[in-house]
């Protein structure tokens, strides 16, 4: 049976590449694995953290400030387009801004109209779109997610599954402020940035492909 990274066998590869078993070190594990996570998704963009959310915004008479939550693991934004037009078919980017220069374009909230602009970092758990909608358009956010944190109970994720080495040299090398001085860290930093490269190299060529192959 081939072998799968899981919550386990990760624990048990961090011990060993450690070479180390003392408890305090042991109980520090599930916090490397949790900041070797989050530091792959901080670090790469790549298709397997890439989701896409589709709704409709509720206009007048309902809650028309503009404002609506970002999903729970949501990390960074990508796009966001909205439906247009007859049948709203036609598709429109909004184009992302500060909150400061939307309020500026769009002083007063109880004024409506189709949606232009959109401010991520209103608050990092809502958008904001500008001007507020007047109508119930579709909207399309495609945006990068932290993955589903491993433990003991969620043993598999996208990354034990696809990115099995940079999740293992991504933990390894969070141990650095509890090892300081271990020689090893440079190794594994090395290590996690040409698995980095490329499972991003590989992400590329896929989305070219895909794009030849519909005759882009």
């Amino acid at each position: 049976m081939a072998f799968v990274l899981n919550y386990n066998s990760l624990t048990t590869a961090v011990t060993n590449y450690l070479e180390r078993n003392d408890a305090n070190l042991i109980a520090q594990i599930p916090l490397f694995i949790m900041l070797g996570e989050r530091r792959i998704a901080r670090d790469m963009k790549i298709l397997g953290l890439k989701v896409s959310i589709t709704n409709n915004f509720i206009p007048p008479p309902g809650p028309t400030t503009g404002v609506f939550p970002k999903p729970t693991r949501w990390l960074n934004d990508s796009s966001f387009n909205i439906g247009t037009g007859p049948g709203f078919n036609t598709r429109v980017y909004l184009l992302q801004r500060s909150i400061e220069w939307c309020r500026l374009y769009w002083p007063d909230p109880t004024k409506y109209g189709t949606p232009k602009y959109y401010a991520s970092d209103w608050n990092y758990n809502f958008w904001a779109v500008f001007p507020v909608p007047d109508v119930a358009y579709p909207y399309e956010i495609i945006y990068y997610e932290t993955p589903t944190l491993i433990d003991t109970t969620t043993s598999i994720n996208f990354l034990t599954g696809s990115a099995p080495e940079i999740f293992l040299f991504a933990t390894l090398a969070e141990t650095a402020p509890y090892l300081k001085d271990d020689e090893r860290i440079k190794v594994w930093e090395q290590k996690y940035s040409a698995a980095r490269q490329a499972l991003g190299d590989e992400d590329i060529r896929r989305i070219e492909d895909a794009f030849s192959k519909r005759g882009g």
